[in-house]
């Protein structure tokens, strides 16, 4: 079973083809693809990395961001408890971005994404993250 963390919700919903480098986008955009093609697929929902972490060039000896504070878990693990959904259970993307569409305000994503690069250039704002799970 794949792995998926929690904000990686919003991230695959959102995602413009865009990265943090040439193997990041290309890993990014087959999870996409495969996500969209399989939304009923059963994911373990995790706060640590997963399979789209896998080629970030952030990523630190594979379990944590090259941040000290593993700012990234703290997020995810904000997240849980106001979209109701728990670590270690298995969620299809259908079923996570309905918990998306029903409980995620626009305060909690400007809380979660306000300090991410793609955020602060525009490429990701609530409306349109509204839009995308409308439509999924």
């Amino acid at each position: 079973m794949k792995k998926f963390r929690v904000h990686h919700i919003m991230c695959t919903n959102l995602y413009q083809g865009y990265g943090y480098s040439g193997a990041f986008c290309e890993n990014m955009t087959e999870m996409v693809t495969w996500l969209k093609s399989n939304p009923d697929e059963k994911l373990l929902l995790v706060t640590d990395p997963d399979e789209i972490c896998k080629k970030c060039p952030n990523l630190k000896d594979g379990i944590h961001c090259v941040d000290a504070t593993n700012h990234v878990k703290t997020k995810d693990q904000s997240l849980l408890e106001p979209l109701h959904l728990t670590e270690g259970e298995a969620y299809s993307y259908s079923e996570m971005n309905e918990h998306g569409r029903l409980y995620l305000t626009k305060e909690l994503f400007t809380k979660s994404c306000r300090n991410c690069q793609w955020y602060k250039e525009g490429l990701c704002t609530y409306e349109a993250l509204r839009r995308a799970l409308e439509q999924s």
